[in-house]
This record gives C-alpha cells, structure tokens and sequence, in this order.
C-alpha cells in the first residue's frame, strides 16, 4: 500500500491495517528517495558527499561535511532548503556535537572552538577550550540552565563546561585534568535538568546535573558480562540507550529504554544478533518522536516502526528504504509539513508525509 498525502489520518491509517490493536498505529508505506548534497543546496568539493540531518526541536539543518562557508536549513517560509552563508565553516569541516532544546553545538573539525545556533542560520562562536588537545568528541547543552559541556579524546582534558551566553566567545572551564577525577565522553545527551553519557571505552555510563557540570557519577559500572554502550539519546522525556555484548564472536544488540536518573535499563522488545555494523539494529539515532501521532517512531533497515511508550515497538516494511552492506543509517528527522529524512553514507533518504 503506497502513501497518498490525502490520506493521512490516524482513523483511516488504522482502519486500513484492519483495525486491529489499540489504535498504536499509524504506519504508513512511505515512498522513499535519496537526496545528495546537492538537493540542499550545497555544490561538491573536492571528492566529499556526506550530508547529515539535525534537528533541535525548532529548526532542521542539513550539514554537508565539507570546508565550504555555508549551511543549508529548512525554510519554513517557502518550504524549501536553503543555503545561507556561514564563514567559520570556511575554516574546516562541520561536525553537529548537540542537536536539542532549541540549539545546536557544533565544532569545526581539528580546531577548539564551540560553534552554537539557535536557528540553524545566524552561528556564533561560543566559547573555546584553552589547552585542550585532540579531538572533542561530543556535547550536551541544557537551555533551562543555560549549562553546556563538551568532552575531549583525551584522559588529562576530558570535559569543559560553561554557563556563559552561548553568543560570546568565552573560555569554558576545564574539569577532570588530573586524568581521573572526570571520565571523557564518547556520547552525550540532556535529559530532565542532567547530562548524561556513555563513558570512554563503552563499557559504563555516568551522569551530572546540568547545574554542576563537572561532578559526575558513574551510574551503570562496567560489569562481568562485558556489557557496552552506544548512542545514549533522549526524545521527548524517554532516554534510550544501544547496549550490546560479544559472545562467541557474535554481538547481540539491544535497544533500550534507562530511567530518568539512568541507573536502571529495561530492554525493549527490538534486538538484532549478528554483526555490530547492520542497519537492522534499532539503533537510538534514529528515534524521532510524531507530535502529530503522539508516538516514537523509528527507522531501520527496509523498517519504519511505532511505540507509544518507547518499550514495545510494531513495524511495518518500506520497500526500496534500504542500504548497501556495512552502510548504516545515522540520524533521522522529520519536518512538519514536508516529510521524514535519513542519513545514510552519502546521501539522505526523503519521504514526504
């Protein structure tokens, strides 16, 4: 059953799939495309084609991985993308570290400077990291608190935070340089006045109030299974997790809901057992939650799926919405009146709905 636009309510989506259930669904069979950098806007440079999607809950930017002075967003006016100038992306390559809350944080690859935006148009420098050396990795920002923190890949520098107005060029603090005291980050997220992220080596995860950013607490240790952790999220007041372990040269991946002070996990009922690097995983980068449905919704391989409270997920198949092998997707958004978008390697798959 292909998607028509007219019929986009929830009785009539329900009534077709038989009425069955409690009114769980809608899902639709979506007709999908890919879009390049090009359909943003963006012209090619060099041999780069990696486009990315963001979105912060007010405005949806999409990011071309390349050293060229501009940034494309969504134009809720005439419902196009469009390319605005950006100069300090013509210092190098842009990297999303946050997208929620209503701001973006982004850095600009190889250099110390947090990157800050509110609606994906006018960026500010928001402050630097003095001393700090290889690479920053990731970052969280909480507006109620005006609070943000980003962590370096490296054990004597691991995490910066500042209180400062993300539109001036300030030093934020460094916390954590004796190597020990504040563990680095490969994921981070906000949720419900915290930061909370998944530890260095994937193997713990810890926490922090968003109003004392540089005391954390590990709240899920390693454990004797070898239990790790990827693509800690929060959407929409749920904190999701990937968790996984390697068993007889096998993985077997989970996806899972955490408590708001993230000590305990539940598993839900999407797992995949086979190779980590599978689009078949239910991977957190690609939750979104449907105002208009009042659901989660998911993406995954041939796969779009629905859950009302995040645990117990139903899918319907999307023909031709599918990757290469070892191609997974990595991040979804939608745009209300225009459609769903997913990050694949290279290019985007767009539906409209």
């Amino acid at each position: 059953m292909s998607y028509d636009r007219n019929f986009n309510n929830t009785l009539a989506i329900w009534t077709a799939f038989g009425g069955r259930g409690g009114l769980v669904l809608p899902i639709p069979t979506l007709n999908w495309t890919k879009k390049t950098y090009s359909s943003f806007g963006y012209t090619q440079y060099g041999s780069e084609k990696q486009i990315n999607v963001y979105d912060n809950g007010n405005a949806q930017i999409a990011v071309y991985h390349a050293k060229t002075p501009y940034m494309s967003y969504y134009n809720k006016a005439t419902g196009q993308w469009t390319v605005v100038d950006v100069s300090w992306w013509s210092y190098g390559e842009p990297e999303i570290l946050y997208s929620g809350g209503g701001v973006f944080l982004a850095k600009i690859t190889g250099f110390a400077n947090i990157m800050a935006s509110f609606d994906g148009i006018t960026w500010h420098n928001g402050g630097y990291c003095q001393n700090a050396q290889n690479a920053m990795t990731t970052g969280a920002y909480d507006m109620a608190r005006g609070s943000g923190v980003v962590s370096w890949w490296y054990y004597k520098s691991p995490v910066y935070y500042s209180f400062d107005s993300l539109t001036e060029r300030t030093a934020w603090t460094l916390v954590g340089s004796d190597g020990s005291s504040v563990p680095f980050f490969k994921y981070l997220t906000t949720h419900k006045g915290n930061f909370v992220g998944i530890v260095g080596g994937d193997k713990s995860i810890a926490i922090a109030s968003s109003a004392s950013p540089g005391s954390w607490t590990t709240t899920i240790p390693e454990d004797l299974n070898e239990t790790s952790y990827m693509f800690i999220r929060s959407v929409n007041d749920k904190l999701f997790v990937m968790k996984y372990r390697y068993v007889n040269g096998i993985y077997d991946v989970k996806l899972c809901v955490m408590n708001d002070s993230a000590t305990e996990i539940t598993e839900t009922n999407l797992s995949h057992v086979g190779d980590l690097a599978n689009n078949n995983i239910a991977n957190p980068q690609n939750i979104i939650w449907m105002e208009d449905w009042g659901k989660y919704a998911l993406f995954n391989e041939s796969m779009l799926h629905v859950s009302a409270d995040g645990l117990t997920w139903e899918g319907v198949e999307q023909p031709g919405f599918t990757t290469s092998t070892y191609d997974t997707f990595g991040g979804a958004i939608y745009v209300p009146g225009d459609g769903f978008y997913v990050k694949a390697s290279g290019y985007v798959y767009y539906a409209q709905y």
